[in-house]
């Protein structure tokens, strides 16, 4: 890893400071910024950190074009978790994660990717809270700590996550995590895996570093920026994982503070914009800066005009379709009775392929147009299929305009608080949380009288609905221990083959992530996890 931090912090500093597209960093030096220049006062600190913002979600210059921040990581928890489905081979893209070939291979470049850029941001981090130590505190200086603290914790906590096992069924004093880096400098020597418990104390300290020093700063100028509130987010989803439910319903609680569920128009607007008001942290991607057919939505949009999007569509796991309350507006965005353009129609009531809410061809193609015009433009080389979702809209249908991306909204920190209180045995409290929100989405839910597993059971089901899509499932399998099953799911188990049905992560090491086989190589000080057992 060390090889590539000096580099990061140059170009970070060029993206920010030149806000151009990724073009210009292949044709323009980088060495008229170099890194003390970048970090010699808290003015350029700023502008390094906008970079750092910025790889979040571009495309990135560490490895393969494709891959692009958490624009591609998001995606990728939930191709291979269960809820997301493809209706259908299609286009290649996460074809392996579908089939739990990608991250079970120490080779695969997907992952050895996700490793090196969470450590390049780290690094980026280092290198802002390094050369500010001793710097004269200010306002701005604050916020630039407070922010580079706040995403030190956050990356090393998806590290741990992804290759560790969770410290609330396996014994963290001891269990591997991953390495802890918190400096940049000489010398460069590889080091070995903290112990799980260990990166979890760093992301704590780190995180109430990034709280304390965030706490009354003036407002920001974008949402892409960290913010206290945000901040308390990223600490409950440190504490839920871990366990403590104390820490994790005080601390979502905070997060939420002065926001509250954004409305039914709202959350069937495609969930395309910064400026919907419950978003707390996200990307606001300016057209000069996107990622075009490496972004966000052409990943997991439904009418981003890309091969992916046209020739794959993507379902909702019927099983958790038919969870969903019928008066429950979320239910609308998840088209059960999509027609299905991937096979030709028939009106043979004994034929597979013969569909009982068109029962003749006319009534059939009428449908195809409706939700050509409504969905794609107009456009009719879009295929479809039966529950495909349509949470994640373009807001100009069936173009490749840029879309913003989000992080973190208040929802998950209703459902945080409502989680954790149930697990304190707080089931009153929890269910009055739970109500808040989701009365928002079913005007017929009632207050929940259960209690114990039953309302924890309860919570996490409304999370998965709630949060479908957003990049949270496998995390929340890997914390909540949960197999893998998609019998029922209109899932094709000759597609997704190891991906299909898989034991819970406790007593399964293929849930585990394989260390890249590029840093085994470069790191004596390394260990490899548990090969996976298929």
């Amino acid at each position: 890893m060390k090889k590539y931090f000096n580099k990061l912090i140059v170009l970070v500093m060029v993206v920010a400071a030149t806000g151009c597209s990724d073009d210009y960093l292949t044709t323009q030096p980088t060495d008229a910024y170099t890194p003390s220049s970048a970090l010699s006062s808290p003015e350029n600190m700023l502008l390094a950190l906008n970079g750092m913002h910025r790889e979040m979600y571009g495309q990135s210059d560490l490895d393969a074009t494709y891959h692009s921040g958490e624009s591609y990581v998001m995606p990728m928890m939930e191709f291979g978790a269960g809820d997301y489905l493809r209706a259908l081979p299609g286009t290649s893209w996460f074809r392996s994660t579908c089939q739990w070939t990608n991250h079970t291979s120490a080779t695969s470049s997907n992952i050895d990717w996700v490793w090196y850029q969470y450590y390049h941001l780290i690094g980026s981090a280092n290198n802002i809270l390094n050369a500010s130590e001793d710097m004269v505190e200010t306002d701005l200086l604050k916020e630039v700590r407070g922010q580079a603290y706040a995403y030190r914790a956050f990356l090393h906590h998806r590290l741990v996550c992804l290759w560790g096992k969770n410290p609330q069924y396996t014994d963290e004093s001891v269990e591997l995590g991953v390495p802890i880096m918190l400096v940049t400098a000489a010398p460069y020597e590889g080091q070995a895996r903290e112990t799980v418990a260990n990166v979890y104390a760093q992301c704590e300290s780190d995180i109430q570093n990034a709280i304390t020093l965030l706490t009354g700063v003036g407002a920001r100028t974008s949402k892409t920026h960290i913010t206290a509130s945000i901040a308390n987010g990223i600490a409950a989803r440190i504490a839920l994982t871990k366990g403590d439910f104390v820490a994790a319903a005080t601390y979502a609680n905070a997060a939420r503070t002065g926001y509250t569920p954004m409305s039914e128009d709202d959350f069937k607007a495609g969930f395309n914009s910064y400026e919907n008001a419950e978003w707390m942290w996200g990307a606001e991607v300016v057209s000069d800066q996107t990622n075009y057919y490496r972004s966000w939505f052409y990943y997991i949009g439904m009418n981003f005009n890309g091969s992916f999007d046209r020739g794959t569509p993507r379902i909702i796991n019927k099983t958790l379709f038919d969870q969903i309350s019928t008066t429950d507006y979320r239910r609308d965005v998840f088209l059960d009775k999509m027609p299905n353009t991937t096979v030709e129609y028939t009106d043979d009531v004994t034929s597979p392929n013969y569909d009982p809410n068109y029962p003749t061809e006319a009534e059939f193609d009428a449908a195809v147009a409706a939700i050509n015009t409504q969905y794609f433009a107009g456009k009719s080389s879009f295929k479809k299929h039966p529950y495909q979702v349509a949470k994640f809209l373009n807001a100009n249908a069936a173009t490749i305009e840029p879309e913003d991306v989000l992080y973190m909204r208040a929802s998950e920190m209703y459902l945080i608080e409502a989680e954790a209180l149930a697990k304190q045995n707080k089931d009153s409290e929890a269910a009055d949380v739970l109500f808040e929100l989701v009365s928002e989405r079913d005007a017929a839910y009632i207050k929940s009288t259960n209690t114990g597993q039953a309302l924890v059971d309860e919570i996490l089901l409304q999370r998965r609905i709630e949060l479908f899509g957003e990049g949270h499932r496998w995390f929340d399998m890997l914390r909540n221990d949960e197999a893998l099953d998609l019998a029922g799911s209109h899932a094709d188990p000759s597609y997704y083959l190891n991906g299909y049905k898989q034991d819970k992560p406790s007593v399964n090491n293929n849930w585990i992530f394989q260390i890249p086989q590029s840093e085994m190589d470069a790191n004596t000080n390394m260990v490899q996890n548990p090969k996976a057992s298929f």
